[in-house]
C-alpha cells in the first residue's frame, strides 16, 4: 500500500498541493486514481442486469455498467455486482470464481418476484450458504419505481372502489383496448410488476400512504437497494488497495522504460511506497 503521508500520497489525494502539485506528465495516472467509483453488473442472461444497473446509477448515484459494455470496460470497473434470481446455478458459481472476492458483492435480483419480503429473505439466505458470500435481496425494478401524479389518482380510485391486485397479473388488465384505463393498468405492471402495484393498492386502502411521495418512499425501502451502499463501503479499502497496485505497477513501468525515469524513481523510494 502506498504512505498517505509520503510525496506520492499527497500528490494522489490531492493533499495539501490539490491538481498543482502533479507532477509534469503524472495528471493521467492521477485521475485515474482520483476517479469516481465504478461498479459493473453482471450475471447471466436474463437475470435483470438492466434494471439494476439503472436502479444503481438513478438511487446510489454510482458509475454502474451494464450489458453491452465493451468487455474491457468491465474489467476495469472497481467492484462488481453479480445478480442471482435464485439459488445459485453451476454457470454462476463459476463466474463468480472469475471474480475478485474482496471486490464482488452478490445480490437476489428480481426480489419482488418471490410473493413477499420474507421468501425472498430466505432464497438470498440460502444462495448465501451456497456461495459462501452474503447475498442481499434487492428489486431493481421497485428501486427504480417513481410513481406519477397520473398514476398516483389512478391507483388512488382503484382502492377507493376496493380493487385489489389479482394473483394473476394478466387479470389486472381489465378496460377497453387502448383506453387510458387499460394503458395505465398495462403501464403500472410493466413499471411496478404485480407485487408493486399490490403493495401500492394495499398502503392506499389501510392508510398507509398519504401521497405519492410517500409512496415512492416505502417502494424504495421495500426494494432493498439501500442495503446496498453498506456493502459498497466494505469494499472501499479492497478498491483503494487495487488502485495503489495499478499506481505501482505505472510507476514502475515508467521507470524502466525511461519516461520520467526521475521522478517515478522518486516516487517509487522507501519508505514513500510500502510494500503489503
Amino acid at each position: 500500500m502506498i504512505d498517505a503521508n509520503g510525496e506520492l500520497g499527497r500528490i494522489l489525494e490531492g493533499v495539501p498541493e490539490g491538481v498543482s502539485g502533479v507532477p509534469p506528465g503524472f495528471d493521467t495516472l492521477v485521475s485515474q486514481y482520483r476517479r469516481g467509483l465504478t461498479i459493473a453488473v453482471v450475471g447471466r442472461p436474463g437475470v435483470g442486469r438492466d434494471t439494476m444497473a439503472r436502479a444503481v446509477r438513478s438511487r446510489l448515484s454510482v458509475a454502474a455498467l451494464g450489458p453491452g459494455e465493451d468487455a474491457s470496460v468491465l474489467l476495469d470497473a472497481d467492484l462488481w455486482l453479480y445478480v442471482l434470481t435464485g439459488v445459485p446455478r453451476a454457470d454462476d458459481h463459476r463466474l463468480l470464481e472469475e471474480l475478485p472476492r474482496d471486490r464482488t458483492i452478490v445480490v437476489l435480483g428480481k426480489a419482488d418476484t418471490h410473493g413477499d419480503p420474507e421468501t425472498a429473505a430466505a432464497v438470498a439466505s440460502a444462495a448465501a450458504g451456497m456461495t459462501g458470500v452474503p447475498v442481499n435481496p434487492v428489486s431493481g425494478l421497485l428501486a427504480c419505481a417513481d410513481v406519477t401524479d397520473d398514476e398516483w389518482g389512478f391507483l388512488t380510485g382503484l382502492a377507493e372502489s376496493g380493487e385489489s391486485m389479482p394473483s394473476m397479473a394478466g387479470q389486472f388488465l381489465v378496460g377497453p383496448p387502448g383506453s387510458r384505463e387499460r394503458l395505465l393498468r398495462h403501464r403500472l405492471l410493466r413499471r411496478l410488476d404485480r407485487f408493486g402495484v399490490d403493495i401500492a393498492l394495499t398502503c392506499l386502502a389501510d392508510g398507509t400512504v398519504a401521497d405519492v411521495a410517500s409512496l415512492n418512499t416505502i417502494l424504495r425501502a421495500i426494494s432493498g437497494i439501500d442495503a446496498l451502499p453498506s456493502r459498497i463501503a466494505g469494499c472501499v479499502a479492497a478498491v483503494r488497495r487495487e488502485r495503489e497496485r495499478d499506481v505501482r505497477a505505472d510507476l514502475e513501468r515508467r521507470a524502466a522504460e525511461g519516461a520520467e525515469r526521475d521522478i517515478a524513481e522518486r516516487l517509487l523510494r522507501m519508505p514513500e511506497v510500502v510494500l503489503g
